[in-house]
C-alpha cells in the first residue's frame, strides 16, 4: 500500500506536460447550416481532458478532407483560453464539397515532435517599378 501511495505522490509532483496534445482532444464535423455548393464549413472542437488551462493560440491544427482524389487542407487555431475540462470551437472552410474529414494537431517547432510543414506561397507576379 505504501509503495503505491509513494508512486502516486511522485506522479502528482511531476511537471505538467509541455504539449497540450497530451490533454486536449480535437474533433471535426461538417456544419450543415453554413456549407454551400462551393465551400464546406466545418466546426473544429477542442476538449480539455486535463486540469491545466491552455492558450487557444497554442492550439494549432490542420483540417483535411478525406476521400476523393484531391487533397484539400486548411490550417487554423483557436482564440481565448481553454479552461480545465472545458471546450472551444472554431469554424474552418475547405474549398469544394466534402463529407469526411480528419483533424491533426500542429506542434510548434523545437518541441521534439514532428516538425511543422511550411506553407509554400507562389511568388508574386508583380514586377518592381523602375526607378524614377
Amino acid at each position: 500500500m505504501v509503495p503505491i501511495l509513494a508512486f502516486s505522490l511522485l506522479l502528482l509532483a511531476a511537471d505538467p506536460p509541455d504539449s497540450p496534445w497530451v490533454e486536449v482532444r480535437l474533433t471535426i464535423f461538417r456544419d450543415p447550416y453554413s456549407s454551400s455548393d462551393q465551400v464546406t464549413v466545418c466546426r473544429v472542437r477542442a476538449d480539455n481532458l486535463g486540469s491545466r488551462t491552455w492558450s487557444g493560440r497554442a492550439l494549432a491544427f490542420e483540417a483535411r478532407a478525406v476521400g476523393g482524389g484531391r487533397h484539400t487542407r486548411a490550417r487554423g487555431r483557436f482564440g481565448l483560453e481553454l479552461a480545465p475540462h472545458g471546450s472551444l470551437e472554431t469554424l474552418i472552410s475547405l474549398p469544394g464539397v466534402h463529407d469526411r474529414f480528419e483533424v491533426v494537431p500542429i506542434t510548434p517547432k523545437g518541441s521534439g515532435e514532428e516538425p511543422e510543414q511550411k506553407v509554400r506561397r507562389k511568388p508574386s507576379r508583380r514586377h518592381p517599378k523602375p526607378p524614377a
